[in-house]
């Protein structure tokens, strides 16, 4: 058996408790935090990578930290088709795939023509900014699938930039731009997206 209670709560993960004390709305905002995290926590381990351990999950940490993206601008686009009015099957529907491309588009095109916070050049400048680095995480893996695989459905091998076993990646970097990102994402859009009146 796999999944089995302990009567010792501290050595039981509890996966619900904090599902319960949200609103259905606020459930992919939720995930997206627990997907960066988790993330965080396998970079933050890594110390000075002393035998390059960061090599060992580094897929991982890059799945892991995409799918937080994701599952941020699923969070927003969420949100606004819900305080929208559109209906259950259309949301479904609007929200399907992994493309960082389309749904940045949708959160892009719903932000610049519902919500009043991109009132100046500044603002507009971050939204870009934001959308720049979405694609360019988008174009590493366009499909969900880069991180998760070596080889896409044909059986060719994934290549992170040249393909070159010399080709690196500058992890606390990366770490950095994600979580700008992320944060903006969660904290500059979703936040007043989700409290609407207080803007």
């Amino acid at each position: 058996m796999i999944f089995k209670s302990n009567p010792d709560i501290y050595k039981n993960a509890y996966p619900n408790w904090q599902k319960t004390m949200r609103k259905n709305a606020e459930q992919f905002a939720l995930y997206s935090a627990q997907f960066k995290d988790s993330a965080d926590k396998l970079i933050n381990d890594v110390g000075e990578n002393r035998g390059h351990i960061v090599d060992s999950f580094i897929n991982p940490a890059l799945f892991l930290y995409r799918h937080s993206i994701e599952l941020c601008l699923k969070a927003i686009l969420y949100k606004v088709y819900l305080d929208n009015g559109v209906g259950y099957e259309k949301t479904k529907e609007k929200l399907e795939g992994h493309s960082l491309d389309s749904l940045w588009s949708k959160v892009n095109n719903e932000v610049r023509s519902k919500y009043g916070f991109l009132d100046n050049q500044q603002a507009k400048n971050e939204l870009k900014k934001i959308g720049k680095l979405i694609m360019e995480l988008h174009n590493t893996d366009d499909s969900s699938m880069t991180f998760r695989y070596p080889f896409d459905k044909d059986l060719e091998e994934f290549q992170y930039g040249n393909g070159k076993e010399s080709f690196g990646i500058d992890f606390k970097h990366m770490q950095k731009e994600i979580d700008y990102v992320h944060s903006r994402l969660y904290y500059w859009i979703y936040e007043r997206v989700a409290n609407r009146e207080d803007w």
